[in-house]
């Protein structure tokens, strides 16, 4: 199985601006994605200041000098931008879009990224029942 370490230094770097283009595509950049970038770069070897430093900064993703990378490579970057658009509990058209745009630019179909989006919305639906759960039971009766 692939890990973080097995990413050549242009694809972490491709790989963290995907997750940044990712966190911005609906214009809104909460916590949660900034947390969610800064572990996640953290685990890359970049440091948390750094990290916090990147995702803040006009880092710009351009899909068409995305290379080829239908492979163990890019399913991980498939699986963590996916996970970045549920971080905060929300899936939103526009990154749902910009998904869809860098999974093509890697050469993953339609259907192989859609794969990606209904694990990523799964997890969704999970976090929130698991906060619903929790909710039903906080006061007391």
């Amino acid at each position: 199985m692939i890990t973080y370490t097995d990413l050549s230094d242009e694809q972490r770097q491709l790989y963290l601006k995907a997750l940044i283009a990712t966190a911005k595509a609906d214009d809104q950049l909460d916590e949660d994605e900034i947390s969610f970038f800064t572990q996640v770069a953290e685990g890359v070897g970049i440091e948390a200041e750094a990290a916090e430093a990147m995702i803040k900064a006009e880092v710009t993703l351009d899909t068409t000098q995305i290379p080829s990378l239908r492979s163990s490579v890019g399913a991980l970057i498939l699986r963590d931008i996916a996970a970045m658009a549920v971080v905060n509990s929300d899936l939103v058209e526009k990154e749902e879009l910009m998904i869809f745009e860098i999974g093509k630019a890697m050469q993953f179909t339609e259907e192989e990224v859609e794969e990606f989006l209904n694990w990523a919305f799964m997890g969704l639906q999970w976090q929130l029942k698991s906060t619903t759960l929790l909710e039903k039971y906080a006061s007391p009766k």
